[in-house]
């Protein structure tokens, strides 16, 4: 039964400021490594309350560089979530070091710390986590084993901007940590990523790696063109300003939501443990067995509502599975993630009959 009106996963929280500050930015000529970046970067540092900031083209870019700066490279293993987007394990492939996949914990979508301090080995460089959905993972006993392993930690923050844990920042507790501003992401320049770190070594390596090498007046290494435009940091630092407003609002949405979904019995809510702030990025649902997501959002998408998984259980994807010979029986959990997960709509301004109308189609669906 089509509506006039579609419902979009998501809709990018950019409105005629933040447009009237783009169309300022092209008016003025200086589009490229300006002063609306610099602007942005001290923005974000303050409120992050980490010390350095360095703005990139994307969150993949961040993650590519973090691990250059740190030194990670052939002959490099590092840990990364089995339950993530491609572009985690990806940049560690980039830089020629071995993405070696860990299961989620029992009741997490974050990698277990568990299975992590056993698959360290005598090649183990460094812990690559991933506060998946926005939610944050076990820092506090990932940052334990680390320590005791002498290892590095580079906390894939993408979707977790707003996100605490312990009253901490996400992407704040490792050596680095890395955002993404994609359209999906709660805060967005269209496409583009940052780096935090304390370390200032770290900071002017992935500084001088963003822009082909340049450091001191010259070509000091080989580098990449990874920089971001003045009119996508504009629009950064316009939407920073009512940020936390923003996340307020958006949980408040969210509360709503889930006590409209509680007579769906058939999908449980994906909640966070502990003492943790979450930003709510993605609104998740778990699908009870049998039920296949992808059938749900087909149905969905005939009530013109629009929906997606809720991400990837990597080693099992093609290039990875041919590999690295993973197995369903290696990652059970994230494997059963990949395959239950379902994302719905959640964005600013979201109305109570938007929210109806996804509840009623989802009890509308047959064979529950």
């Amino acid at each position: 039964m089509k509506n006039s009106t579609p419902i979009r996963l998501i809709k990018p929280n950019v409105g005629p400021s933040e447009i009237e500050a783009v169309r300022a930015v092209l008016q003025s000529g200086m589009l490229v490594a300006g002063p609306k970046v610099d602007e942005f970067e001290k923005r974000l540092s303050e409120y992050l309350e980490v010390q350095f900031v360095v703005l990139v083209s994307s969150g993949t870019a961040a993650l590519h560089l973090s691990l250059l700066a740190m030194g990670i490279g052939p002959g490099d293993e590092v840990l990364v979530s089995a339950l993530t987007f491609p572009a985690t394990a990806n940049a560690v492939e980039l830089v020629g070091a071995t993405p070696v996949f860990v299961d989620c914990g029992p009741e997490s979508v974050n990698l277990d710390p568990n299975l992590v301090e056993r698959r360290i080995g005598p090649k183990t460089k460094a812990i690559l986590p991933v506060h998946a959905f926005g939610l944050p993972a076990d820092m506090d006993r990932l940052s334990e084993i680390a320590n005791h392993y002498n290892l590095s930690v580079i906390e894939d923050a993408a979707c977790a901007l707003g996100s605490k844990l312990n009253n901490q920042w996400c992407g704040t507790m490792g050596h680095t940590g890395i955002f993404s501003f994609h359209p999906r992401k709660l805060l967005t320049t269209g496409e583009g990523g940052a780096v935090v770190t304390a370390d200032e070594d770290i900071a002017c390596r992935v500084r001088c790696l963003r822009n082909h090498g340049f450091m001191d007046g010259n070509y000091e290494a080989v580098g990449f063109n990874y920089r971001m435009t003045d009119f996508q940091a504009v629009m950064g630092s316009m939407q920073l300003r009512v940020y936390q407003n923003s996340l307020e609002q958006r949980r408040a949405l969210a509360e709503q939501y889930w006590k409209k979904l509680q007579a769906i019995g058939w999908a449980k809510q994906i909640v966070p443990n502990g003492s943790v702030e979450w930003n709510v990025q993605t609104f998740l649902v778990c699908l009870e067995e049998p039920i296949d997501p992808k059938r749900v959002m087909e149905h969905l998408k005939h009530y013109d509502i629009e929906s997606t998984i809720g991400t990837y259980c990597v080693p099992l994807l093609p290039y990875y599975r041919k590999k690295y010979k993973g197995t369903v029986k290696t990652f059970p959990k994230s494997f059963h993630l990949y395959r239950q997960l379902l994302s719905l709509p959640l964005y600013m301004n979201m109305t109570i009959e938007d929210m109806e109308r996804v509840v009623s189609a989802l009890d509308n669906f047959p064979g529950h």
